[in-house]
């Protein structure tokens, strides 16, 4: 049986706590330990925030997230209506600069399975297996 929720919240950063415990409560009621939903909760955070931060500065100032659950796959996305970025290619070589920029992408792909991004950065998924 597939679990799905879907949610929309206007980009704003008071926004990001709750659409971030959202996701953990959702993790959790798919059967992830509590260390599991911890990194679920603090991926999902990073994409948020970024999410907001690129999406806050246009006209429909949104944000949207789908959680599905299916089998023992657990997907998160999150979509933004900002300008986008450019993905780095090297999945090894996302270190953060030397502004702290940078460490949201290099966390969430150190704590979720599989981590991608669509419409240059406008659409980020992060995927994680229930062990």
């Amino acid at each position: 049986m597939t679990k799905r929720y879907r949610a929309a919240y206007t980009s704003d950063v008071a926004n990001v706590a709750l659409a971030r415990q959202v996701v953990a409560d959702f993790a959790a009621a798919c059967g992830f330990s509590p260390e599991g939903v911890s990194d679920i909760r603090l991926a999902a955070g990073e994409a948020l925030s970024n999410a907001v931060e690129h999406g806050r500065d246009t006209p429909r100032r949104r944000i949207v997230v789908v959680c599905s659950f299916e089998g023992d796959v657990l997907s998160v996305e999150i979509r933004d209506s900002g300008s986008g970025f450019s993905e780095p290619s090297d999945r090894e070589s996302v270190q953060p600069d030397d502004r702290g920029r940078g460490f949201g992408i290099f966390l969430m792909r150190r704590l979720m399975d599989e981590v991608t991004f669509a419409r240059n950065g406008k659409v980020v998924r992060l995927v994680r297996h229930l062990a």
